[in-house]
C-alpha cells in the first residue's frame, strides 16, 4: 500500500469507522453508551492528527484516491477522496469541536429521555460533513450537502412538540431547498456541456461561466445564510444549544462557503459573479451585525454574529482570497462553539432564561463560563493575538489594498465596528451591572460542562497563531500598505470599545421608562422578517384575491344573477311588510292616494286637445 493511499484511509476511513462503531453497537452491550460515543469522538480527533502532522512535515499538497462509480453518457461519476490543505486541516478542527460538544451534551441534556438518539443524530451529522469536506467531485459533494441539510432539519426540530421548533425547521428546509436549486443548476449545466464533475479538472471559459458561477453563488448564499436567505439561521435557535453550537461553528453554515472555496476557479472565471459575491458578503456582514445590536436574546445575538462572520468569509472569497476565508472558518469554529456552550450554561443555570436584560452580575456565580464568554467575545471582535485576529486582520488588510469599489470596504469596516459594539453590550448585560435574576435561581457550574468549554477557550487563544503559521499558503501576496491601513482593524477595535463605553454610560443615565424601548418600524426593517415573511406574502395574496374576484366571469354572473335578485326581493319584502300590519291609517292613505292619482290622470286626458285640431291651427 502506497503512502498516499494509507493517508487517505487514515484520514477518512479510520475516523469514520471510529465514529460509526458505537452508533451501530446496541446500547445494551455498552456499559456507558454516551461516554463511549464521547470517547469515539476523541479518538477520531486524535486519529485525524496523524495525516495532518505528515502533511506539515512533508509539504504534501494534494493526494486523491479515485474509484469509478457510474457513467452517464460521456460523464463519468467517481468516488474520490482528496487529501489537501483544506480537508487535512478542517477535519481535526471539526472533530475537536464535536468532541467538546458531545461531552457538554452529556450533562446539558441528561434529563432528555431520547439523549441516545440525539447522540446518534449528532454523529450522523458529523459523518455527512466529513463526506462533504473530503469530496473531490461535485456529485459526491452534493451527497454530503444534502446530508447536512436533512440532519439540520431533524436536529433543529428535536423538540418537535414546540410550534416554534416546527416553524424554524421548516424555514431551514425551505431556504436550503432554494440553495439546492443553485447547486443542481450548476451540476446540470456541467453535465449538459460534457464537463468533468471533478473539482480540480473543471475548466470553463469566461463567456460560459456565468450560469454555473451564479448557480454556485446561489447555493452558497442559501446554505451560509446570506442576505435574502438569512432569516432561517436565527430561527434555528429553537433547537437545543449543542445543535446551535455544531450548526454554527463547523458544519452546515460553513458548507456554502466551503463550496465556493472548492470551486473558486469556476467562480473567478466570471467577474460579474465575483463582484456579486463581494458585495453580497459585505452587505450581509453589515446587516447581520446591525441586527445583533438590536437583539436581547442571548442565543440570537451569537446567531447573528455567525451570519456576520459568514458575510466576512464571502467578502474574502469575492476578493479572490479563498485561503483567507478558509483560515477564518478554521479560527471561527473554536470561539463560536465556545460562545454557544457558554450561552447554554448560562441559560441552563437561569432556568431557560435567554433575555440578557434579565441577567447581570454573573461573574461571581459562573466565573469559568463568564471568563470563557469574554475570551470568545474578544476573539470574535478581533482582539490582537486572539484566534480571530489573524484571519480577520488579514481580510481587512486585503480589502484595504484591493482595487475593488469603496462600498464593500465601508460596509466591512462598519460591520467590524458593530461586531465589537454588540460583543461589548453582551458582556455588559450578562456579566456586569447589578444582578437581575430571580433570587430562587440556583446558579452553578458543573465540571462536565466547564471542561469542554476550557478546551475550546485554549483553541480560541492559540489556534489563530498555530493555523496561520502552518497553513498560510505561499500564493498569498505580501501586502505593502501605509501604517494607517495596516492599523485599520486595530484602530476600529479601539474606537468601537470607546464608543461602546460612552453609549453604556449614556444609557445608564436614561429614565427607566425609556430604557429598552425600540422603534417597532426600525426593528422590522432591520430584521427584515416583516418584509420577507409578512409584507410580500400579504401583497401577493391581496393581488391574487382582487384578480380572482374581478376578472372571473363566474363572479360577475353570480353578482348580476342570484345575488342581485335576492337582494332586490329582500328590499321589496321589507318595504311591503310595513303595509301589512292590519291598521286603518295605511289603508286610508293608500286609498286616498290612489283616488287622487286616478282623478288626475282622468281629467288630464279629458282636457287634452285633439291632435287634428292642433294641426289645423
Amino acid at each position: 500500500m502506497t503512502q498516499p493511499l494509507a493517508l487517505i484511509i487514515m484520514l477518512f476511513l479510520l475516523p469514520l469507522a471510529i465514529l460509526t462503531l458505537p452508533m451501530l453497537t446496541p446500547s445494551s452491550k455498552l456499559a456507558s453508551p454516551l461516554k463511549t460515543k464521547v470517547l469515539a469522538a476523541k479518538l477520531a480527533f486524535l486519529t485525524s492528527l496523524i495525516p495532518l502532522t505528515y502533511l506539515i512535515h512533508n509539504d504534501l499538497t494534494i493526494t486523491t484516491y479515485e474509484a469509478q462509480w457510474s457513467t452517464i453518457g460521456t460523464t463519468t461519476i467517481r468516488v474520490s477522496f482528496t487529501l489537501d490543505i483544506y480537508s487535512t486541516f478542517f477535519l481535526p478542527i471539526l472533530l475537536f469541536v464535536v468532541w467538546a460538544i458531545m461531552e457538554f451534551t452529556v450533562q446539558y441534556m441528561e434529563s432528555d429521555l431520547k439523549i441516545n438518539t440525539f447522540f446518534n443524530q449528532l454523529t450522523t451529522f458529523t459523518l455527512v460533513m466529513v463526506i462533504l469536506v473530503t469530496a473531490e467531485n461535485l456529485f459526491q459533494f452534493f451527497i454530503g450537502w444534502e446530508g447536512v441539510g436533512i440532519m439540520s432539519f431533524m436536529l433543529i426540530n428535536w423538540w418537535s412538540f414546540r410550534s416554534n421548533s416546527n416553524k424554524a425547521a421548516m424555514q431551514a428546509v425551505i431556504y436550503n431547498r432554494l440553495a439546492d436549486i443553485g447547486l443542481v443548476v450548476a451540476l446540470a449545466w456541467m453535465v449538459i456541456n460534457d464537463l468533468s464533475l471533478d473539482i480540480k479538472n473543471t475548466q470553463v471559459t469566461p463567456d460560459m461561466a456565468l450560469i454555473p458561477a451564479l448557480g454556485l453563488l446561489l447555493a452558497a448564499a442559501g446554505k451560509s445564510a446570506q442576505f435574502g436567505f438569512h432569516p432561517w439561521l436565527p430561527a434555528a435557535m429553537e433547537g437545543p444549544t449543542p445543535v446551535s453550537a455544531l450548526l454554527h461553528s463547523s458544519t452546515m453554515v460553513v458548507a456554502g462557503v466551503f463550496l465556493l472555496i472548492r470551486t473558486s476557479n469556476m467562480l473567478y472565471s466570471n467577474e460579474t459573479a465575483t463582484t456579486a459575491c463581494l458585495l453580497l458578503g459585505a452587505f450581509t456582514s453589515m446587516l447581520a451585525a446591525s441586527c445583533a445590536l438590536t437583539q436581547n436574546d442571548l442565543k440570537k445575538i451569537i446567531a447573528y454574529s455567525t451570519t456576520s462572520q459568514l458575510g466576512l468569509m464571502m467578502t474574502s472569497i469575492g476578493l479572490k482570497q479563498p485561503e483567507l476565508a478558509f483560515m477564518h472558518i478554521s479560527t471561527h469554529a473554536f470561539f463560536k462553539a465556545m460562545l454557544f456552550l457558554c450561552a447554554g450554561t448560562i441559560i441552563h443555570s437561569l432556568g431557560n432564561e435567554q433575555d440578557i436584560r434579565k441577567m447581570g452580575g454573573l461573574k461571581k456565580a459562573l466565573p469559568t463560563t463568564i471568563s470563557c464568554l469574554i475570551i470568545g467575545s474578544l476573539a470574535l471582535s478581533g482582539m490582537p493575538f486572539m484566534a480571530g485576529f489573524y484571519s480577520k486582520d488579514a481580510i481587512i488588510e486585503a480589502i484595504n489594498t484591493s482595487h475593488v469599489n469603496s462600498l464593500s470596504l465601508a460596509m466591512t469596516l462598519v460591520a467590524t465596528t458593530f461586531t465589537t459594539l454588540y460583543s461589548l453590550r453582551m458582556i455588559y448585560y450578562v456579566t456586569l451591572n447589578t444582578p437581575r435574576i430571580l433570587s430562587l435561581s440556583a446558579v452553578s457550574e458543573a465540571p462536565q460542562t466547564t471542561s469542554p468549554i476550557l478546551r475550546l477557550a485554549i483553541g480560541s487563544i492559540a489556534a489563530g497563531l498555530m493555523i496561520s503559521a502552518t497553513i498560510m499558503p505561499p500564493n498569498i501576496p505580501q501586502l505593502t500598505m501605509p501604517t494607517s491601513a495596516k492599523l485599520a482593524a486595530l484602530n476600529i477595535l479601539i474606537l468601537s470599545l470607546l464608543v461602546g463605553s460612552i453609549l453604556i454610560t449614556m444609557a445608564n443615565q436614561l429614565p427607566n421608562s425609556i430604557k429598552g424601548t425600540q422603534n417597532p418600524l426600525i426593528s422590522k426593517i432591520i430584521h427584515s422578517y416583516f418584509i420577507l415573511h409578512h409584507t410580500l406574502p400579504s401583497m401577493i395574496l391581496q393581488i391574487s384575491q382582487k384578480l380572482s374576484t374581478h376578472l372571473m366571469d363566474q363572479t360577475h354572473y353570480e353578482a348580476l344573477g342570484p345575488k342581485t335578485v335576492t337582494h332586490l326581493q329582500t328590499l321589496m319584502a321589507k318595504l311591503l311588510t310595513n303595509f301589512h300590519k292590519a291598521q286603518i291609517n295605511p289603508y286610508l292613505k293608500i286609498a286616498i292616494l290612489s283616488i287622487t292619482l286616478i282623478s288626475l290622470l282622468y281629467f288630464t286626458s279629458m282636457n287634452a286637445e285633439p291632435p287634428d285640431a292642433a294641426h289645423e291651427l
